[in-house]
């Protein structure tokens, strides 16, 4: 399995990561529990999770799962989402993101993250509280780097200015949504994490599944991440992606790929992404996933006919920098 040291750390970790939030709900405990075992005699050391993933039930499962061999993986959390109706157990206030820290803590069994990610921009908080209480969680040994996942660029600077300002240890690590069809981040966001230094950790690498094609637009697969979950639907249940996944399918026929293997390999050789999370709902969809993983990169013209795909996704309208 090839490996990566993130940006301004010590962190050596597996391009593969391997994502939790189907514990839980989607696949039950035994089966989590396996889906990790297979992922550690792949090479994959790097695991993701996050409190609200299933109200914490997945950090639960993945606890229970490193018992005796945290110390083989890297692991990160995510501090943001909605854990009850009071007011400190949701969001990126001090109190809500100490009281947030300890209970991941305890329901992953362990005395640290390794990467604690602030899951998404609270609008209602200065961002100036959450980076001191992130700095805090350093201090006490409890968080040894911090991360975000679905800021902007401009904000991903923003808290780096800001923590070198007051001597912080800044967010150098980053998780943005990123697929065939989910080219935005290439804009401004990925161009901002050479100029700083900073890696990357995608996720949504098959789109939530659209990309293997299975979906059709009629309605979506029972059981699948489409299925009674609005903010997928709203994300992706759109005309113009299934006409793009047709062409995208087209494409990797031509190869002789799988669908998967086309995707992940795409992300992972083709682009700026340092590492890709990858989820499964079904102990065989991870293995088809980790073998995916050893077919290397696409030929030139194939990944040429996806970057025309996305012009036609984009559409015409110009950068409005130069």
């Amino acid at each position: 399995m090839e490996t990566r040291t993130l940006q301004h750390t010590d962190l050596t970790v597996s391009r593969a990561c391997f994502g939790t939030m189907t514990f839980g709900s989607q696949v039950d405990e035994p089966t989590s529990i396996r889906m990790i075992d297979s992922c550690l005699d792949t090479g994959i050391n790097f695991i993701d999770t996050a409190n609200v993933y299933n109200q914490g039930l997945s950090e639960t499962i993945v606890g229970k799962a490193l018992k005796g061999r945290r110390n083989r993986v890297i692991l990160a959390s995510k501090v943001r989402g909605k854990m009850g109706e009071g007011p400190d157990e949701s969001g990126l206030s001090k109190r809500a993101m100490l009281r947030a820290i300890d209970e991941s803590l305890k329901r992953l069994e362990t005395d640290h993250l390794d990467l604690y990610y602030l899951h998404q921009p609270d609008y209602a908080v200065p961002i100036e509280e959450t980076l001191e209480t992130m700095e805090q969680l350093v201090r006490q040994g409890k968080v040894r780097y911090p991360a975000s996942s679905n800021y902007a660029a401009w904000q991903v600077c923003r808290m780096i200015w800001t923590a070198e300002k007051s001597s912080y240890k800044p967010t150098w690590i980053t998780q943005p949504m990123y697929n065939l069809v989910a080219r935005g981040i290439e804009q401004e966001y990925l161009p901002m994490t050479r100029e700083y230094g900073i890696s990357t950790v995608v996720y949504n690498p098959l789109a939530g599944g659209l990309l293997t094609g299975k979906q059709k637009k009629q309605a979506p697969l029972a059981g699948t991440r489409f299925d009674k979950n609005q903010m997928y639907l709203d994300r992706y249940w759109h005309e113009a992606y299934f006409k793009s996944v047709d062409e995208l399918l087209s494409v990797a026929r031509a190869t002789g790929r799988s669908p998967v293997s086309f995707a992940l390999n795409w992300l992972l050789h083709h682009t700026a992404a340092d590492c890709v999370i990858l989820g499964a709902s079904r102990l065989e969809q991870l293995e088809e996933n980790l073998k995916a993983l050893e077919e290397g990169p696409l030929p030139a013209e194939a990944v040429a006919a996806c970057d025309q795909v996305w012009q036609q996704l984009r559409g015409v309208t110009p950068q409005y920098n130069r």
